[in-house]
């Protein structure tokens, strides 16, 4: 039997927060599909800059260099 790798902690956390974030957007904002996408793209582009760190660890200047 094969086994699985898992992603690291900190991208299931990352994950994770992302899906409850996408979920407010749309449920508790309104927001629609597009906008939503858009926002999925600009956090992908942050996690690569980032080098995958969690958010928990966010600081500002991460947001500055970005």
């Amino acid at each position: 039997m094969a086994r699985r790798r898992s992603k690291p902690l900190a991208a299931q956390s990352n994950e994770r927060i992302k899906r409850e974030y996408f979920s407010y957007l749309k449920d508790a904002k309104g927001r629609d599909g597009k906008s939503i996408a858009h926002v999925a793209r600009a956090l992908a582009r942050f996690e690569l800059h980032t080098g995958g760190e969690a958010f928990k660890d966010f600081m500002v200047g991460q947001a500055g260099s970005f």
